[in-house]
Order: C-alpha cells, then structure tokens, then sequence
C-alpha cells in the first residue's frame, strides 16, 4: 500500500517507517503497540496507515482519545487529507455534552447516566429536541447527508440542531453510519452498555472494526474503574427518604438494616479515618441476614435477589415521578440494587476483592463507603481487542510494552519504539542526587533542601515552570518550607478536590504569565494537569518532578500485588505497585514537550530516578536525555545556564 492519504509535502523524520510498520502489523493481523513522543505526529501518521486499509477491506476507523480537544484534532487532521483525497469522519463528545435538554444539560453526570436519562425522557415523551425528529424527518436526513461527505465536528451538529430545534444525538446516529472515521471517547468502546448502544448506531460489529487507541496507557485504569463499583453511607440515607416519600415500607425496612450493617462493620474492624480493609462476600451478606454462620444461606440468597428485582422496579418508578417533577430522574434505590446485584455477581471471582473504607467527603465531612474492586482490567479490555479486526495501541509513555500488552490482554501483539522527534539541543532530563521523598528520608531539613533546589530552579529559568510532587503531602511540604514565599513568580497551587472549571482558571491564569514573567504550577502526578494538560512553547519551559509517586500500602494495593503475582507470577509488586508510579511520574514529566519546537528542561528531584530500576521505564525520548548531577548548588545552576542560554 501507498501513502497516498498522507496529506503533507513531507514526512517528519520517522514517519514513514511508522505509517507501514501500523500497515504491515494489520494486515498480518497483528496488533502493533508503540511508543512515540508527543510531537512525532502520530495523528497523522496512523491515520494515513488505517485509511487505505479501511477503505480496501470496507472496515470503520473508530480512534479513542482522553479529551475532547483530542478527538477534534482527528479531525482536523482528517481535513488535511480531505483536501487530497474523499474522506469523511466526525467526532463524538459524551451524550451529555450533545444533549440539548435541561435535565441532562443542568447536572452533572457521567456518559452513562445521561444514557440512561435519556433513553427515560425518550420513553415518557419528554423531549421536545428527540420529538421534533419525526417532524423534521427530511431536514435531518439533509444535515446527514451533507455532514457525511467530509469531516466534521461534533459542535457542527450540535449548532445546526439547535437552529433546528432536534436532537444533535440522533442526527450524529445517522451520521455515524455513513463515515469512515469516528473519533470518541474510551467509554463508548469499552463501556459494556454505550458500547451495545454505539454499535447499533454505527450499524457494525466489532470485527468491522479498526481501532486505535490513543494515549493508551490510561486503558488499564480506565477498565479498572468500569468493573469497579462504590457505595457511600449517604446513598443508603438518601435512599431510606426516598423510600418514605414513595411509601415503599419494605424497601424501608431493608434500607434500615443495610445502614445499621453499615455502622456495625465501621465498629467491628475499627476504622478510622483514611482506612480501609478488605472484607469478604459473605461479611456483609451474613450481617444483612442476621446470620451468625460464615456461610450465606441460600434461601437467604433468594430472598435477597427477589428484592433487588423489586428495588429495581421501584427505583424506575422513582425514576419516571421525579421526571413529571422536571427533577432530576435519579434513584438512590436503584443505584443500591445495582450495588447488591454487582456484589453478588463477583462472589468467588479471583479477579475482585470487597473493600470497606472510612474517608471524608469534599465537605470535609466522615463518611464510610462499600466498594467492590475490580484488580484485572482484561476483563473489560478483552470484550473488545479480542474481537475488533484489529487495534493500534500508542502512546508517548508505554514503556515497557511487553506489560502494558500483559495488562490489557492482548492477542498478536507486535511492539515498536520510536526514536524521539526533538532535537538533542531542545530536551535535557537532569537527575539531583541528595535529594528524595523516600518515607525514611521525608523530613523538615529533606523538605527545606528540595525547596531550595526548587528555588533554584524557579530563578534561573525563563518563563513558566510546573513542579509536580509525588503526593499531596510532599506539596504541603514544599508550602509549610516557604516556596510560595521565596519564589520570585507567582505560585499557582493544585487544590485536593477542586472541581474541573476552578482548575481550568487556575491553569488558564498560570498559561497568561508566560508571556510575562513567569509563574509556577505546583501540582501532583497523577492529577489532571500533570496528566492531561498540554503546556507548549513558553507556557512551561522546565517541569520539576518532585518525587516518585508510589501509592501508600494499603489493603487494595496489597489484594492488587497479590493477585498479579498469581496471574503474572514474579511480577506481582512490579506489575500492581512499582509500574503505575513510573508511569504517572513518565506523564507528568513529558508535559512541557508537546511539540517539536519545544525546548524545555525536566529536573527530577529525587535521586532513585537514577536508579536503572525506576529510568528503565521513563519514556526512551526522555532517558537518553539524562543527566545526573551531584548534590552541588552551583553545578545545577551551571547546568540550567547551559541549556537555557540559546533559548529564545
């Protein structure tokens, strides 16, 4: 195959060899995973390679991305190649934020809710956008048409529909089917119930299927998550009321049990707060059944199941009352039938484990929650890989490829690593020695050094820096030693708990000093801006890596170590501790690199990096870049001058 979809004059340096390693691997039916910096041009260059292959073996492209801005950049790109040759495409945002009803518009819920309320107003007639469909039958199929023979963008659909008064959801259902690309969100793939959903609307199994997932090394966390479920004290309180006012005196009276069950388990395993601990299947069946066996009767068992049905029925007739309210149609009830459903179903399966946990809310208020954990994303994954005809896995911190493919499961894996894309004179990776987080070393004097080298940092760079701590702790750390005071810019600070829009203030407001003096990002790894926040040219000419984010030993950490060590034996506590820490701190340390131009600095301070343990699974473009320094001020400070003294 040519490469006759790719739509510039010339390829930057790698590119072609990527385009036909990602078509060979196809075609052999295998499934490549590479790792390329952000900067490469992967966008383009795995579009060029899908495209003809789609085109000759009449399959979909359906390309997964984290964020919104990512999905309209396939786009953007697919326009590139429509300028050379015919190609359509469009990009999908979640239900709720292509849904033009009040209800789903005004509060908050993830794509899975607005799912279900949707499918609710529909039903019950409630939606003017969804009824207004039937009458404008011809007009709709006119924007379909017409937005199915190029490239476009979800807001295109979403503005013309709310000219039109229709539904932007159901006129995308129609567009859908007619592209050859799709660009969308992981959940509509990999969630079992958007996923039936999606396909119906598309018209396609999954072997019609190309898939590439892009930023890939969120899937396994993200297919945790979708196994996983949570139930909070608070539900059951709220559910108590809401079987009150609908009069529904068994569910009362069960809901009153569950509560005392839930105090009695806080007393009997002593918590206190930030704790948790595994418990068992039958630890909360046995308690619900006043048994004081450890084995849940099976008649019991039968009882229970007989009342979740109910619940459930209950629940959607809270559902549909609160709608004629024009309420928000949620039900406590339902939500904790689906819990007990969810606890029953993973009884004796390795593959989860039952938690009990004491935290606090965002009000800073105890509360006490029940959850079921999913430990192995494969699961979820392999409901998909296993059956699309093939998938491209890319991502600029994949490394080591051979576990990634291990964690999600996947079949024929090939794998790839790229070289970086920037110049040797625009990437340097510095590593301190004398400095680290390590509990036996975490310290006030340990602190008040690692802040002065911070200081150090901050004065002898240009423009924006970001320093993103291993945990929140270190960061206050770092405040309680007076960085906010000794800095000469002004200090943006990551807050526990603060929502997306106060963040995106806080980041825009950081972003505007770069055309100034400068300023600071103090974050976390693993938080959204050292995950997913992009801070090219001056907007964050050095990142600080203060740290390495290992997770605490807590229960759920140690049932995870636990149970890859059964499945991946000798890789238990690499697999489930040691490797989502190098990853979140690989993440946080790429942020300033986002394109080839970009010259930008990455200082870790904490001298384990140097150790071939941790450095051998920070992304290639960034290990052959480091450099590690003795505990000197002045060397540092030499080292900066170095790198920035060209830096325009």
């Amino acid at each position: 195959m040519n490469n006759s979809f790719f739509p510039y004059d010339n390829f930057r340096t790698n590119q072609e060899e990527f385009i036909q390693y990602v078509q060979t691997s196809l075609i052999q039916r295998k499934n490549p995973i590479i790792e390329a910096a952000t900067g490469f041009g992967k966008t383009i260059s795995v579009l060029s390679a899908a495209l003809p292959l789609a085109e000759k073996l009449g399959k979909k492209i359906v390309y997964c991305c984290r964020t919104h801005k990512q999905m309209d950049r396939v786009m953007e790109e697919l326009m590139e190649v429509g300028k050379k040759v015919e190609v359509s495409g469009i990009s999908i945002k979640g239900r709720n934020s292509m849904c033009l009803h009040p209800t789903i518009v005004n509060n908050d819920m993830d794509t899975a809710m607005a799912l279900h309320v949707c499918r609710l107003l529909r039903r019950e007639n409630k939606c003017e956008f969804y009824e207004n469909m039937k009458e404008k039958e011809d007009r709709a199929y006119e924007i379909e048409v017409n937005l199915s023979q190029k490239p476009s963008l979800s807001q295109d659909v979403v503005t013309l529909c709310v000219q039109e008064n229709m539904c932007p959801y159901e006129v995308v259902k129609g567009i859908l089917q007619n592209v050859e690309v799709i660009s969308c969100s992981y959940m509509y793939v990999f969630h079992p119930e958007i996923r039936d959903n999606f396909l119906e609307g598309i018209g396609a199994t999954l072997d019609d299927i190309i898939l590439i997932l892009d930023e890939a090394h969120n899937l396994s966390e993200l297919a945790i998550n979708l196994g996983s479920d949570q139930l909070s004290i608070y539900s059951i309180t709220t559910a108590i009321n809401e079987s009150i006012e609908f009069e529904e005196a068994i569910v009362s009276e069960f809901l009153n049990k569950f509560y005392e069950v839930f105090i009695e388990m806080e007393d009997e395993f002593k918590l206190e707060n930030d704790e948790e601990v595994i418990i068992s299947y039958q630890d909360l069946f046995t308690r619900l059944e006043g048994n004081k066996s450890p084995f849940v009767s099976k008649s019991f068992e039968k009882t229970l199941f007989d009342l979740i049905i109910y619940m459930k029925t209950v629940g959607e007739k809270v559902q549909k009352e609160r709608l004629k309210r024009n309420k928000m149609p949620r039900s406590h009830i339902y939500k904790i039938a689906t819990f007990l459903e969810n606890w029953f179903n993973a009884r004796g399966n390795e593959s989860y484990c039952y938690i009990l946990e004491k935290t606090k809310t965002k009000k800073d208020e105890d509360t006490l929650k029940l959850g079921i954990l999913s430990l192995d994303p494969r699961p979820i994954t392999t409901q998909v890989l296993d059956y699309v005809y093939g998938s491209v896995h890319m991502s600029g911190t994949l490394e080591p490829l051979e576990a990634y493919s291990d964690m999600i499961g996947i079949k024929n894996p090939v794998f790839k690593v790229f070289p970086s894309p920037f110049s040797p004179t625009n990437i340097k990776g510095i590593v301190t020695k004398g400095v680290t987080t390590k509990g036996t070393h975490r310290n006030e004097e340990m602190y008040k050094k690692i802040t002065s080298k911070a200081i150090d940092i901050i004065h002898s760079v240009p423009a924006n820096v970001g320093i993103f701590c291993s945990s929140y702790e270190v960061l206050d750390g770092l405040l309680n030693s007076g960085i906010a005071l000794m800095s000469d810019k002004p200090l943006f600070i990551e807050r526990r708990n603060m929502d997306s829009r106060e963040n995106d203030m806080l980041v825009s407001d950081f972003k505007f000093h770069s055309g100034k003096d400068g300023a600071v990002l103090l974050g976390v790894m693993g938080g959204r801006n050292a995950e997913g926040g992009d801070y090219p040219g001056n907007e964050m000419n050095t990142v600080v890596i203060v740290g390495v984010p290992y997770a605490r030993p807590t229960p759920r950490i140690e049932a995870q170590i636990n149970y890859y060590q059964k499945v991946f034996f000798g890789k238990g506590k690499y697999y489930g501790y040691y490797l989502p820490a190098h990853r979140k701190l690989s993440q946080a340390a790429g942020r300033a690199h986002r394109l080839v131009s970009d010259k930008a600095l990455i200082v870790f301070l904490d001298e384990r990096v140097a150790n071939k343990f941790v450095s051998k699974d920070i992304p290639k473009w960034i290990r052959d870049s480091l450099e590690f320094v003795p505990d000197s001020e002045d060397i540092l400070k030499q080292k900066l001058k170095v790198f920035f003294e060209n830096h325009r």
